[in-house]
């Protein structure tokens, strides 16, 4: 029966979670020195063959995310890692256990946190006017200026509770991710608030999550 994937995790680390996509049972075993999160989808085309269909499942995928991520630390697969059957699920997993190896020692115990900034001045400007070549310098260098000393603002003000930050440019946001020692996370979150606002930028937190950001080492994340 066709197989969808959730996460892996560090292994001998089982939660036990009641239902996950198309209220299929979520099953766990360990497999090549991880423990891997999957439930049977008896007929994927009628649980993922629509938009509808496909968003529900989506926030199944997430709500299963979730409750592991309660107890233990997961690498999720892409939504939606689909396979054949469980016999093929070793196969896949080998292909790059390594990495999630590695990856689960050197996250250990921790979660990821999210922070978005927008800026005010953004949503009044019209993107779709040209622009001189001088003033797209100009609101480059500005928005550089800015993104530069949001960052060290969120970095001075978290030096004791997370261990990495991450950092990520949209086209009218920027994304910092951290990744924060599951004991840390009330100090965190406190440390975040006690430094207040800071004028014309807005910064949105989001969290815990699985630390999907920091799966490859620094020197490798694209």
């Amino acid at each position: 029966m066709p197989c969808l994937l959730y996460c892996v995790t560090q292994p001998n680390q089982t939660v036990n979670v009641a239902s996950g996509v198309c209220e299929g049972a979520v099953q766990s075993r360990e497999m090549v020195g991880v423990q891997v999160y999957w439930s049977e989808i008896a007929d994927p085309e009628e649980c993922l063959g629509t938009a509808e269909s496909l968003k529900k499942a989506a926030l199944q995928f997430h709500q299963v995310l979730r409750e592991i991520l309660a107890a233990a630390t997961p690498i999720p697969f892409r939504f939606p890692t689909l396979l054949e059957s469980e016999d093929s699920m070793e196969q896949h997993l080998e292909a790059e256990q390594e990495l999630y190896r590695a990856a689960l020692e050197r996250i250990g115990d921790a979660v990821q946190y999210e922070v978005v900034g927008s800026w005010a001045a953004d949503d009044q400007a019209d993107l779709a006017t040209p622009v001189t070549g001088r003033e797209y310098l100009k609101r480059r260098s500005q928005a550089t200026e800015r993104i530069a000393a949001i960052d060290s603002k969120l970095k001075s003000a978290t030096t004791d509770s997370v261990r990495e930050w991450r950092a990520r440019q949209e086209r009218k946001n920027h994304r910092w991710f951290a990744l924060v020692p599951r004991e840390s996370r009330d100090r965190f979150v406190a440390s975040l608030r006690s430094a207040g606002p800071s004028e014309g930028v807005r910064l949105r937190l989001s969290g815990p999550w699985p630390p999907a950001e920091f799966v490859t080492p620094r020197d490798e994340h694209g």
